[in-house]
């Protein structure tokens, strides 16, 4: 099986992704961006009930704030809600799960943001957490240890469903490998927001195929604002102002994600201020400039890929500003903007670390002659 896995992987790093839109976006002149959000469960459903609150109609109360402060942050950006009432897709939830990807991707979402609250049988269990899609074949199999916490049959796919032959997990996996960089980021940043109002931090998790994450086509995240069984965190989220406060959490880490594509350094975004970083990034280049020329075939490092050419002096590239260089490869997204040039992958790879403190989906492909190796 693992090899069977590393097969796949190799398979959709050599594939166009399914879903490059951030570096499509990122590459165009006016980019507009996108999001849904999907305050949880509804209709028939309502999620976890702890006392008087009941998730659904909690999480859409959060949902509606976070669309209000967004449309207040970020006029030009598109805010679309799968449900701004107690309704439901369709009676099946693993359909209805579905049917909300569907509507994240006719919409052509750059983030999709699922909105919920948490519950357990144990009491002590409390904080706030943010999970991201992963398809690693060990955190997949941690679902069985974690089915009893979903109070929704079809929120999650088990992972003895999956088809590992299917052209639809080589799609989904793909999808992973370029978007998870990307959901993990806007995921910190909420965790971080959401733990300034006194949450517990529990931070970033994987492991749990979500439905509507596997099936969306976007950088895509589930938030969990806390556990409603929690004391602590039940009083927190019931006091007056906490909607607003999860709402602001939400919406502001929002705004930085797509600030930091558009290359706003003004934002919060963990700068990379390790100067020191990029300097050893040019001490332990495998070639200098002279010999790169040179260098017909080799190992370089993928920064982003786009749909169309763009300008290696552009902001997007930060401080790899005119020392970006293009390989071409093939599909859609067949321009590839690259990073140094190597005699070796070993030597690429010393590289990598600190290329990815900018670029954190960033990684070693091999070229000749100016276009992509993919065999």
């Amino acid at each position: 099986m693992r090899n069977l896995i590393i097969l796949f992987l190799l398979l959709a790093l050599s594939l166009p992704g399914a879903n490059a839109r951030a570096g499509q976006n990122v590459a165009s002149d006016a980019p507009k961006r996108v999001v849904v959000l999907d305050a949880g469960h509804g209709g028939p459903r309502p999620g976890k009930v702890h006392r008087e609150v009941v998730e659904k109609d909690y999480v859409l109360d959060v949902t509606k704030i976070v669309r209000k402060k967004l449309r207040s942050k970020m006029p030009d950006l598109e805010v679309y809600m799968t449900r701004s009432c107690d309704s439901a897709y369709h009676e099946d939830q693993a359909k209805d799960n579905r049917l909300r990807a569907a509507f994240c991707n006719e919409k052509g979402a750059d983030l999709y943001v699922g909105i919920h609250a948490n519950a357990l049988k144990d009491k002590n269990k409390g904080g706030c957490e943010v999970w991201v899609l992963t398809l690693n074949e060990n955190l997949m199999n941690q679902n069985k240890l974690v089915g009893e916490r979903y109070a929704d049959e079809g929120d999650f796919i088990n992972p003895e469903d999956i088809d590992r032959n299917s052209q639809g997990f080589m799609m989904a996996l793909s999808r992973q490998l370029e978007n998870e960089p990307y959901s993990r980021f806007v995921a910190e940043e909420c965790c971080k927001n959401m733990a300034s109002y006194g949450l517990d931090n529990l931070g970033v998790k994987a492991g749990t195929v979500y439905t509507v994450l596997y099936y969306s086509e976007c950088p895509g995240i589930i938030v969990e604002m806390g556990y409603l069984t929690n004391a602590k965190d039940y009083a927190y989220l019931t006091s007056k102002g906490a909607k607003d406060e999860m709402a602001e959490a939400i919406s502001s880490a929002i705004v930085t994600y797509f600030k930091a594509l558009d290359g706003d350094t003004s934002t919060s975004v963990p700068a990379t201020t390790e100067s020191n970083a990029e300097q050893e990034v040019e001490e332990r280049e495998a070639v200098d400039e002279s010999e790169a020329e040179k260098l017909a075939e080799g190992y370089t490092i993928q920064l982003i890929s786009s749909t169309k050419e763009v300008d290696v002096n552009d902001y997007q590239f930060h401080e790899y500003k005119g020392r970006v260089w293009l390989v071409m490869g093939t599909g859609k997204y067949k321009y590839k903007y690259c990073f140094g040039r190597y005699a070796t992958r070993s030597a690429a790879q010393n590289d990598l670390t600190a290329v990815r403190k900018r670029f954190k989906d960033a990684y070693v492909v091999r070229y000749k002659d100016g276009a992509l190796v993919t065999k």
